[in-house]
Parts: structure tokens; sequence; C-alpha cells
């Protein structure tokens, strides 16, 4: 299972649209509408490489998102 970070950058209006897709989203495990320099923090598994890109290519085509920035985990550890 591959899992990736994506900070998102919404097009002003659209904010609540593109929560409501990110959380139907399969692939999309945790999501939060923050403030600051982005609008949307998603957490992303896929199997594999490929299945990672077209998840974030998924993301990256809704309607309303401006920019993506994409941090793939290299290991992950839990309290």
């Amino acid at each position: 299972m591959n899992s990736a970070i994506v900070a998102i950058t919404i097009d002003i209006g659209y904010e609540g649209e593109v929560m409501d897709l990110l959380c139907a989203d399969q692939t999309v495990h945790e999501c939060y509408m923050v403030y600051g320099v982005y609008d949307i923090i998603a957490k992303v598994h896929a199997e594999g490489e490929d299945g990672l890109h077209l998840a974030i290519r998924s993301i990256r085509e809704m309607r309303g998102v401006r920019s993506t920035l994409t941090l793939v985990v290299c290991r992950e550890h839990k309290k």
C-alpha cells in the first residue's frame, strides 16, 4: 500500500464541493479543510505506484482544484 499527503489549493467557492468529492473517494482516508497556503490536506492510500498516480491525478482533475503539492510517504509512524 502506497500513501501520500496531498496539499490542495482550491478556487474560491469550490471548497465544499471539493471536500464532498474527496470524502466520497475511496482512496482518500483523511481529509482536512485548513487555513494557510493550502485549503485542503488529504491523505491518500492506493495499491502500488500506479494506483497512487491515478488517485492523485483524479484529485488534480476535480473541478475547482487549482493546484496540488504531493508528498509521497516513505515511512509512517503512529503514536
